[in-house]
């Protein structure tokens, strides 16, 4: 369904694994700035693509640093900053689109940026990553290399899905429902050999992926 062409939002969350932000802006071609997200890139002298969003948290002063070629300021209140950066990226063509400092102390907001993985998942592929976790909703199907051991949830966000097929996994989930406070629980699966698969009749859950090192040397195999 997708290509390989790859965009990165940093947003205004708390700040990520240093390494992990560096590995991301090498791998992805355009990257974006979700409003605040800006005074983090600047305090590590990078200079992204664009700059997106109503511009209430971008420092004064460092919004002076940056070209205004690259500032979009969306005025309007009905979407938040990483909403408004998700569809520049689409609208520029990007297929994958990585959000990274999406997470943080305010948790209304964190889910809020959950929901836009699945509002837009249907055009790209979405991939949110936290200090710990990569997450992505899995609308049909998801097949991909893990480390073996690697910990990863199931989880029926916003629904969930019916009749549920997994291969690779220490307890496989065999065309089971996934939905909120039923069982069977979709949390802490563990990969027992690649590459897993994943697939869904109806509906979409949340698949989140543990990070170890050896899974952040490898963030793009899949």
């Amino acid at each position: 369904m997708y290509n390989n062409k790859k965009a990165l939002i940093i947003c205004n969350g708390d700040p990520p694994q240093e390494k992990m932000l560096y590995k991301l802006w090498e791998l992805c071609e355009f990257h974006v700035a979700a409003d605040g997200g800006a005074n983090l890139l600047h305090s590590l002298n990078l200079i992204p693509d664009a700059i997106v969003g109503d511009f209430d948290s971008l420092k004064p002063e460092v919004k002076k640093q940056f070209s205004n070629s690259i500032l979009f300021h969306i005025t309007e209140q009905n979407t938040n900053d990483a909403d408004k950066a998700v569809r520049h990226c689409l609208q520029k063509g990007f297929t994958e689109i990585n959000l990274i400092a999406a997470d943080g102390a305010r948790q209304d907001q964190f889910l809020s940026n959950l929901e836009i993985l699945l509002k837009y998942s249907p055009k790209a592929r979405l991939i949110l990553w936290s200090q710990m976790e990569r997450m992505e909703f899995i609308l049909s199907s998801w097949k991909g290399n893990l480390p073996k051991g690697t910990t990863i949830s199931l989880l029926p966000l916003f629904g969930g899905a019916s009749r549920v097929e997994t291969h690779g996994l220490e307890f496989n989930i065999n065309n089971h429902d996934l939905l909120p406070g039923k069982s069977p629980s979709g949390v802490s699966n563990i990969v027992k050999s690649s590459p897993i698969s994943i697939t869904l009749q109806n509906g979409h859950i949340l698949l989140v992926v543990q990070i170890s090192e050896n899974f952040l040397s490898n963030i793009f195999s899949n």
